[in-house]
């Protein structure tokens, strides 16, 4: 693998742009092939917050509305401790907390253990 610094005449706006513009295509390709009746990407995480990113997503799905997930009523930067906080809700309760179909298991499970001191 080749580091940046053998390539002293990159600049990092060149590096930065190039990421975004593989993010957006990413993005944009796999809801061409999975989802392509979508008509929201609701985006969470410090992307949300990238202007230029969240501009270029919306220039490139011209039949999606892009919005951050704010507008839904969740943070964008507290999406993953509310993903966390879920997944233990489910253990305490006793519930599964997986989709075969998404993670591959045999069958829905209870993830995580609680341990009384």
């Amino acid at each position: 693998m080749h580091h940046l610094k053998h390539f002293p005449n990159l600049r990092p706006v060149d590096v930065q742009t190039t990421l975004a513009a593989l993010t957006v295509q990413s993005i944009a390709q796999s809801i061409q092939q999975f989802a392509p009746a979508t008509q929201e990407l609701v985006v969470c995480g410090g992307g949300a917050l990238n202007t230029h990113l969240m501009q270029s997503l919306q220039n490139t799905l011209t039949r999606v509305q892009v919005i951050a997930s704010d507008q839904r009523g969740l943070p964008a930067m507290q999406v993953e401790a509310c993903a966390f906080a879920w997944l233990a809700r489910q253990t305490v309760f006793g519930l599964t907390g997986n989709l075969q179909s998404v993670t591959g298991a045999q069958g829905t499970r209870i993830l995580g253990a609680i341990y009384p001191a």
